[in-house]
């Protein structure tokens, strides 16, 4: 019971700061681009991950490996990962914090939608509803003023489908493997492929700028992103996943949104109309509805769990 709170509280407080970091991110966009930001977060990330597990294994008499063969995992959860972020970094250049907040949070809705497609697991009738009220809150947002529907929206809705499949095979590998070994492998892959889209699209030279350096909201940015929203964030979720259930996951993490439209409110000025903020409760009550299941056996809930661990 004890480890369970602590779960949810550590996942609540993540769910936070991901959705409170978006106007950093936005802000950081004015400085570097996307691909170049990404990889200097995640290189970071990386490097206090392996230091943090490197240091573990030196105090640990009996280190723990977990189970063998993480890498393939690592990878398979890292490229959704990729997909998500660089789909967020680039729509957030174009479109509001508070929209980007709730449109990403649709991935919670989404995950029905993709388990049938990849398992054949047909989703309920509930599931399906709550689909399309998803997907007409997203209509009532983009119709909010100042808030017209645009590119940087498909681009957000982009980076919700790799969220979604990124909480998916969460799922079924957190389980069976070491959680840090399973965050460090999936960061470094997105550190090398940041830095390797950077080289060929971007002007990445300004990182040897000496201004750049010197800018403190620049230096606060990288290393709140990287050490709290990426490596710390990312080791609790994969260490969620072993202790509470995909469902409890998904409804804590559909309160992201929220902190995200609450920091777009008092730091960058956004304003929804009313018929924006009713397409956010759309969104938001989809999202929580989703993982709400109707009231099961004990043993119900446990053989459904291991039934989506095996896939």
């Amino acid at each position: 019971m004890k480890n369970k709170l602590i779960a949810f509280s550590s996942l609540l407080i993540i769910s936070a700061v991901w959705g409170s970091s978006l106007f950093t991110v936005k802000e950081t966009l004015q400085l570097v681009q996307p691909f170049t930001f990404n990889a200097i977060r995640f290189v970071v990330a990386a490097i206090v991950l392996f230091f943090v597990q490197t240091l573990l294994n030196r105090k640990s008499d009996k280190k723990y490996y977990g189970k063998a063969g993480y890498i393939y995992p690592g990878i398979m959860i890292g490229l959704f990962l990729f997909l998500g972020f660089i789909f967020q970094t680039f729509g957030l250049r174009y479109t509001s914090i508070s929209k980007s907040g709730f449109i990403i949070g649709i991935s919670v809705a989404i995950v029905p939608i993709l388990l049938f497609f990849k398992y054949k697991k047909k989703p309920s009738v509930r599931e399906n509803i709550c689909a399309i009220i998803a997907f007409i809150g997203l209509l009532l947002l983009s119709f909010s003023t100042n808030s017209k529907f645009n590119s940087g929206d498909i681009l957000s809705f982009f980076s919700a489908i790799a969220f979604a499949l990124h909480i998916i095979y969460s799922t079924i590998y957190s389980p069976s493997y070491n959680s840090l070994k399973l965050a460090t492998v999936q960061i470094i892959l997105v550190a090398l492929a940041s830095w390797t889209f950077a080289l060929i699209f971007e002007d990445w030279q300004i990182i040897f700028h000496q201004e750049l350096w010197t800018n403190k909201f620049f230096i606060f940015s990288i290393l709140y992103t990287a050490i709290i929203c990426t490596a710390a964030a990312y080791f609790i979720q994969m260490f969620a996943q072993c202790t509470i259930s995909a469902t409890e996951v998904g409804i804590i993490l559909a309160t992201e949104p929220i902190f995200a439209a609450i920091t777009g409110y008092y730091y960058a000025g956004e304003r929804l109309q009313e018929i924006g903020l009713i397409g956010c409760c759309f969104i938001l009550v989809s999202t929580i509805v989703t993982q709400i299941r109707k009231s099961k056996s004990k043993n119900n809930m446990i053989s459904e769990e291991k039934t989506i661990h095996k896939m």
